[in-house]
């Protein structure tokens, strides 16, 4: 009998990230945190729904603590800042097949809400599909803490250059930072089951982050920690026939995990980490990955009568105009 391998998700509780370039120094102490649900979506009505299935994941409270050393800043958007960090904890304490650079993804100081929605995309591809490791980068967790709990030290005068900010630092042409992005399934009709019971099970209404709001007076820093892949998806790439099969194939493992992705361009498709699983569906190791979750929203296939709709809504479209950013 084969034993799935323990997933990444359980090996941490508490994170120590030390920043310390020429135009800032800190140390966050964070832990781990809930993440955020998504209700379901269904082609049936177009509408969201409440379902008790798509609820929290239970986070690990007495796992390991992990200690990295902040490196160079792959990438930023309107969500967050993305830098490789260097694991500087002894590897020996640490699960074995844990890497020695990992990816941390900051959110901005008003895209917590957000960034707590991916990290929970991130848990139902581990947890429901098994596509983390294969189609998706493994995640190591979710965590939170105050910024007033951290030390925190800035020596750059100007906040015009975005990689010279605070990683968590709010988006300088963000038309509101003081409220998080509205989601997809934040809007509209929602429809509950008649006989709604949730009791103790956390879903999306029962959520903290659902009324989630910044605080400037008390700002909460939230991070997800990720398995570091290659480089983005480049127009060279686009013209590999080798390279088009396997994107393909992995929007097809993607699809059929019944999550639509909703914002699937060149940037959130980059090179596999090298720890990368053999897929099962296609028995082989895909060489790209999907990121950038904080958009995404799931369906239940197995409910769905209408195929042409559900493959509307999960295609992810690529190289579409959109895919390439001429739209």
């Amino acid at each position: 009998m084969n034993m799935r391998p323990q997933s990444s998700l359980s090996f941490f509780s508490t994170l120590t990230v030390n920043g310390n370039t020429e135009h800032f120094s800190f140390c966050l102490d964070l832990s781990r945190s809930e993440s955020f649900p998504s209700h379901r979506f269904s082609c049936v009505d177009d509408e969201f729904h409440a379902d008790t299935r798509y609820s929290t994941y239970q986070v690990p409270h007495n796992a390991a603590h992990l200690q990295l050393e902040l490196g160079d800043c792959l990438g930023y958007g309107g969500t967050g800042t993305v830098y490789s960090a260097r694991v500087s904890n002894p590897l020996s304490d640490l699960p074995p097949s844990v890497p020695s650079e990992l990816v941390v993804k900051f959110a901005r100081l008003n895209r917590c809400r957000s960034l707590a929605r991916e990290a929970w995309i991130y848990n139902y591809l581990d947890e429901n599909e098994k596509l983390t490791g294969t189609v998706v980068p493994r995640c190591y967790g979710f965590f939170t803490s105050k910024l007033t709990e951290s030390s925190v030290e800035c020596t750059t005068s100007s906040s015009f250059e975005l990689p010279f900010e605070l990683p968590w630092s709010v988006y300088e042409y963000d038309r509101d930072p003081h409220r998080d992005s509205i989601l997809e399934d934040d809007i509209g009709k929602l429809v509950r089951p008649r006989t709604w019971k949730p009791d103790h099970i956390i879903t999306k209404e029962s959520s903290p982050w659902n009324s989630w709001a910044p605080d400037p007076d008390d700002p909460l820093v939230a991070v997800l920690l990720l398995e570091k892949g290659g480089q983005m998806y480049t127009m060279f790439d686009d013209k590999d026939p080798l390279v088009q099969e396997d994107v393909q194939l992995i929007c097809e493992d993607l699809e059929l995990a019944g999550v639509a992705h909703n914002d699937f361009r060149m940037p959130n498709l980059i090179r596999a980490p090298l720890a990368t699983s053999v897929c099962p569906r296609h028995n082989r190791v895909h060489q790209w990955n999907i990121i950038d979750f904080n958009q995404a929203w799931p369906l239940d296939l197995s409910v769905e009568n209408y195929p042409r709709d559900t493959d509307l809504v999960l295609d992810l479209d690529y190289r579409s105009g959109y895919f390439y950013g001429w739209q």
